[in-house]
């Protein structure tokens, strides 16, 4: 499904060479932007490559063959106005105000006949904002793939508004119910301090898991997550912490996609009730779900060790008929 888009600007004036602007929604300010120019057109013949049989379109053509078909209905003109184009733009998840629909129609309306046809007027438009939606799929799906963990940072410190933005992404994450379990609590130098001295004091302090080969005082970013207990409800404890862990996700991506490399980690010091006590959580109300060590790698994220993965798509993907 393309990617929702926002008609950033149309230029009411000289139609034929008018810029549209697109960018997908965002959270942050760092939104991918794509513009291109539409070629200056002429009625078109139903006769030419654009009059493509149902068979022979793509998926994304597809979809708007259907919306645009479900629209028309019954109607013999095969054919739409000002007012469908808006509804259809609204169904392919185009978002664009009454101005910027009422622009657009003047432009795709090629023969002036006051309705679009699909195939000569619609269709070639629809394909270029097609190429921009699969443009910035690409581009996410690029964040995801290529994200690592990190283990070594450099003292670089962290601006606080990556972090935010970060952590606006992580509370986007689905929850059931709505109950926004997570927490997350950014640790400041004294209190690290206070977490070492809790693992020097610790039996585990030679435990791999916790990280004792990382000296804690050289790590950049804390941030502790929790999320919320239910005592007696072990099966809403279970989807809250699925939550929990959707939000470390988009945590970790968000910040990856501005240069900052993570980890998550979870060893034996992280959790105990001093450790929990140290960052202030109450565990009546919530239990620490991790520690996300965040900054910016040493080397560089190209340098990160490539993740390896024992399984591919077609390892873990099952079809039943």
């Amino acid at each position: 499904m393309m990617s929702q888009m926002r008609i950033i600007t149309i230029l009411l004036t000289a139609l034929p060479t008018t810029i549209f602007a697109f960018a997908p929604p965002s959270a942050t300010t760092h939104s991918l932007r794509t513009t291109f120019t539409p070629k200056q057109r002429s009625p078109i013949s139903l006769q030419t490559t654009f009059d493509k049989r149902e068979k022979d379109l793509s998926a994304e053509q597809l979809r708007a063959f259907y919306v645009f078909n479900r629209i028309v209905g019954t109607s013999s003109s095969q054919s739409i106005g000002p007012t469908q184009l808006t509804q259809m733009l609204l169904n392919l998840d185009i978002d664009a105000t009454e101005e910027e629909s009422a622009a657009l129609f003047k432009y795709l309306d090629v023969d002036g006949s006051g309705c679009i046809s699909f195939y000569e007027e619609f269709l070639p438009w629809y394909d270029d904002v097609a190429l921009t939606s699969q443009s910035s799929a690409e581009s996410f799906q690029e964040t995801i793939l290529s994200r690592r963990t990190v283990h070594e940072f450099d003292d670089t410190p962290v601006d606080d508004g990556v972090i935010k933005r970060a952590i606006e992404c992580a509370i986007a994450a689905p929850n059931r119910l709505l109950t926004e379990p997570w927490r997350f609590i950014q640790l400041g130098p004294k209190t690290i301090s206070k977490v070492e001295e809790l693992q020097k004091a610790s039996k585990n302090v030679g435990d791999a898991n916790e990280g004792a080969f990382v000296k804690f005082t050289n790590i950049p970013g804390w941030l502790v997550v929790t999320t919320k207990v239910s005592p007696g409800n072990a099966l809403q404890e279970q989807e809250d912490m699925k939550s929990v862990c959707c939000a470390v996700q988009n945590l970790m991506l968000s910040l990856w996609s501005e240069g900052i490399g993570s980890k998550w980690t979870f060893g034996p010091v992280q959790r105990t009730d001093k450790f929990a006590e140290i960052c202030g959580v109450d565990t009546k109300k919530e239990k620490v779900a991790g520690v996300i060590w965040y900054g910016f790698a040493s080397g560089g994220l190209k340098n990160v060790d490539v993740k390896c993965r024992k399984l591919g798509v077609d390892d873990v993907l099952k079809y039943l008929p």
